[in-house]
């Protein structure tokens, strides 16, 4: 894939997240957001209505739900792939008689069913995981209780944050907005960044990040914790080199998952 088609498959993975927090957005907030122009946002949004994925109107768009879609997003089928990819790599991590803790995202969704079969403990602020639960589980599942947010579908909050701080972690995979060498691990809504903090407090030395590239290089309004206490990212290979180089040099472990040349 060239180093274009990535850029534009990043752009348009961070177009998706804003709609899926937000269910419509307008072009002017997009390219403000992206710091790219505005015809660009449109052109991306344009693509994303030929797909079926969403509903453009004058100024915006807005995400239509699954059973609106006219068929399957081939751009989201391809960051579906890439977070098993790299959710397949995150499970190799886990050890029997884990306590594992797994915050909020899609990512961390794709992590739990890789480890459900395992004999391990998980806990997690995971709405959508709820969802997942099923007679073949072998892992034992605690969901933290808190304030339930239906854009992120994940239990956030006063109550949420002080269970975590009750329970002792031996290894979190962490999802997040936006992760870089200067701002460290950053998150959209404050109170998803406060619960990646507790986290990675109650695991302390095994503290994994699991993003695929769009999210690399990019800060966020609200601070979750620095590079330095994080011990490994794991991400795809479509990730920025220069990143990925600066987050090695401050000695963290890296992990790059290879991609289809065709996602």
């Amino acid at each position: 894939m060239s180093g274009f088609g990535r850029t534009t498959m990043a752009r348009r993975a961070r177009v998706l997240d804003a709609l899926q927090k937000a269910d419509l957005v307008r072009v002017p907030d997009l390219a403000s957001a992206l710091n790219v122009a505005e015809v660009t946002v449109r052109r991306d949004l344009d693509d994303l209505a030929a797909q079926g994925v969403v509903e453009r109107f004058h100024g915006g768009a807005r995400l239509l739900a699954r059973t609106e879609q006219a068929e399957p997003s081939k751009l989201r089928d391809g960051l579906d792939a890439r977070k098993k990819r790299i959710a397949e790599q995150a499970a190799t991590f886990v050890r029997p008689g884990d306590t594992v803790m797994l915050s909020g995202g899609t990512t961390t969704l794709a992590v739990f069913r890789e480890i459900a079969s395992m004999d391990v403990r998980i806990v997690t602020n995971n709405a959508k995981i709820v969802g997942e639960i099923n007679e073949h589980m072998r892992a034992e599942l605690f969901v933290l209780g808190g304030e339930y947010n239906r854009h992120t579908r994940a239990l956030n909050g006063d109550l949420t944050n002080l269970t975590l701080n009750e329970i002792n972690g031996t290894i979190c995979f962490l999802g997040t907005n936006a992760m870089s060498q200067k701002a460290g691990v950053t998150s959209t809504i404050y109170a998803a960044a406060i619960v990646n903090r507790l986290m990675a407090k109650q695991c302390e030395n095994r503290v994994v990040v699991v993003a695929d590239a769009s999210k690399i290089g990019l800060t966020a309004q609200f601070s979750s914790l620095p590079i330095t206490s994080v011990q490994r990212l794991i991400t795809d290979a479509d990730a920025d080199p220069a990143e990925i180089a600066a987050y090695r040099a401050a000695g963290l472990q890296v992990t790059l998952c290879d991609i289809d040349e065709d996602i």
